[in-house]
């Protein structure tokens, strides 16, 4: 699988998604979640940092 160079993602894009990986998996593994559930986390994170979703806000900042 080729990328277009121009849709590739520049070094600090995957600098921030590297660095929101190791804060994610850290996270997730002190809370015990199992590997699908810290993958689906990194999924998430990184659906948010690209873009693709609004990121969830706590219950009390949304009011």
């Amino acid at each position: 699988m080729r990328v277009d160079p121009q849709d590739r993602l520049t070094g600090a894009q995957l600098l921030e998604l590297a660095d929101d990986a190791f804060d994610v998996l850290n996270w997730a593994k002190r809370n015990g979640l199992r590997k699908d559930a810290q993958v689906a986390e990194l999924v998430r994170t990184f659906e948010v940092r690209l873009g693709y979703r609004e990121p969830v806000r706590p219950a009390e900042a949304a009011e």
